[in-house]
């Protein structure tokens, strides 16, 4: 049978146990419709083992067997196994100036309720008022259904707390935000910067047909700017979990005061707020009537000059960004959410443009540029996925101590 070790030593046989049924669950969530054969010749395991742990999921309701349909050769008909959706639910929320947003998804990613919580300057209103959603959303299951609640925070955080030390677009300076969420819930809560759950996400929900993204750069516009950055299938998280804010890195040095107290940063050039305020200068709007991202996009495909020259100028710095990140990075993607991603076919010209004339060939090759398949809410299915990655994979936080990593080997 397959033996499990880790960084930290052997595992004992019930980790085993459980990292062999992550295993199998995973590969039924990637391959649906499978057989135990071939859940065998997948995943390595014997067919005894593999028999074993359908049992137990059965018996737990998480998956179930069906006879195939339309089986043309001779014999008995082939047993497929499908998870059962609904027997688990994750919640994923979204914290910002947008408000709070709220999603119960299954086991399948599909999205069973939503709930917005309207933003309140106050943020010890804003809070409880997310914490009294969460805790009705969570009255709704029983109390092994729920698998957890994923939360995207904006802003440099303390992982382990839900501490926000600084989020400066928010004005959120020690902010105890899983003080307050985590009060009365007996349900684990994680807590992730946003733009690196946008990442996870993308990473999480990859098309199966298509070659998996290992080593990309997700980069929001939202609210700010910012990025996440996956580098071997594992968010790059830095020493004290602060790496890959490159909406902080200047283009310019005697440019735009930023909120981070720099000068000449990215995000006063390429984020959402910043293509706004470029139109309303340009178009000489009055405070209150400004336009947003959408609306300018809107614009442009109607064929406005003034939007389309602004939209342009933006894609200039756009490009200028994507510099930075693949001379730093050498990704095989840069994945764009928000306007970014509903703009793209009209940006990409211009940020190509770019790229082909400041960065060398050998570095742009094979590269792509891609829209996010979650568009704007890239860190909502990331802070889910922050849930599922651990039911379905027994993934560990990547900052504790004692990492398990599960190495499946065939003993002799």
């Amino acid at each position: 049978m397959p033996v499990t070790f880790t960084t930290s030593g052997a595992l004992k046989k019930s980790a085993l146990r459980e990292a062999n049924e992550r295993l199998v669950l995973n590969t039924i969530r990637q391959n649906p419709s499978l057989s135990r054969a071939d859940i065998v010749r997948i995943t390595g395991l014997s067919p005894s083992s593999v028999t074993f742990i359908v049992k137990r999921l059965k018996s737990d309701d998480i998956i179930s067997e069906f006879k195939t349909e339309n089986w043309s050769q001779v014999g008995r008909l082939p047993t497929a196994i499908r998870l059962r959706a609904n027997a688990r639910v994750g919640i994923g929320v979204e914290l910002g100036l947008a408000g709070g947003r709220i999603i119960v998804a299954d086991l399948s990613d599909a999205i069973v309720s939503r709930k917005t919580i309207p933003w309140h300057s106050n943020h010890g209103v804003f809070l409880d008022k997310v914490h009294k959603a969460l805790l009705g959303l969570a009255s709704q299951y029983s109390s092994d259904q729920v698998l957890g609640i994923g939360v995207a925070l904006p802003g440099f955080i303390d992982r382990s707390t839900g501490r926000v030390i600084a989020a400066e677009n928010v004005q959120w300076f020690g902010v105890e935000v899983g003080e307050t969420l985590r009060r009365n819930l007996d349900i684990p809560v994680y807590f992730e910067n946003g733009a690196k759950l946008s990442a996870l996400a993308e990473m999480w929900s990859a098309d199966r047909e298509r070659q998996p993204l290992r080593d990309f750069v997700s980069v929001i516009a939202r609210g700010g700017l910012g990025t996440g950055v996956i580098i071997n299938g594992e968010i790059l998280q830095g020493s004290t979990f602060g790496a890959s804010e490159f909406g902080h890195i200047p283009l310019f040095a005697d440019g735009r005061k930023c909120s981070c107290g720099n000068s000449g940063c990215w995000e006063q050039y390429a984020s959402d707020f910043a293509f706004t305020r470029l139109y309303s200068d340009r178009a000489q709007l009055s405070p209150g009537h400004e336009l947003e991202p959408e609306a300018i996009i809107a614009k442009v495909r109607a064929g406005d000059p003034l939007a389309t020259e602004v939209l342009r100028e933006v894609a200039q710095y756009v490009g200028l960004g994507f510099v930075n990140l693949i001379m730093a990075l050498n990704p095989q993607a840069i994945v764009v959410g928000d306007y970014l991603a509903d703009a793209w076919d009209l940006l990409e010209d211009t940020v190509w443009g770019v790229l082909r004339r400041r960065v060398p060939a050998y570095y742009l090759s094979g590269i792509r540029i891609l829209p996010s398949r979650h568009r704007a809410d890239a860190p909502l299915a990331g802070a889910v996925a922050l849930v599922l990655s651990r039911f379905f994979n027994s993934f560990e936080d990547g900052g504790e101590k004692g990492r398990q990593r599960s190495v499946l080997m065939k003993e002799a």
